[in-house]
């Protein structure tokens, strides 16, 4: 059986759509109280896009490299 493959879109620098990139990232492990989704679809929301311009208020707080695409369906 293949090993299961993590991609994320992420963002590495503020700017336009250009600075999304396909990344591959370590599957994660669920902690204590946590659960792992497997990730089935998933998209990018306004407020997503907003940060990717450095224009949400909130963004300030954030540190890049940051992953985009928290709406997400799937499977626990």
């Amino acid at each position: 059986m293949a090993q299961p493959q993590n991609h994320t879109i992420s963002l590495f620098r503020f700017g336009g759509p250009d600075e999304l990139h396909v990344a591959d990232a370590p599957l994660p492990r669920a902690g204590p109280g946590e659960v792992r989704v497997r990730v089935l679809a998933s998209s990018i929301n306004y407020t997503e896009t907003l940060i990717r311009r450095h224009l949400y208020p909130q963004t300030a707080a954030l540190r890049v490299p940051f992953v985009m695409g928290y709406d997400v369906i799937g499977d626990i």
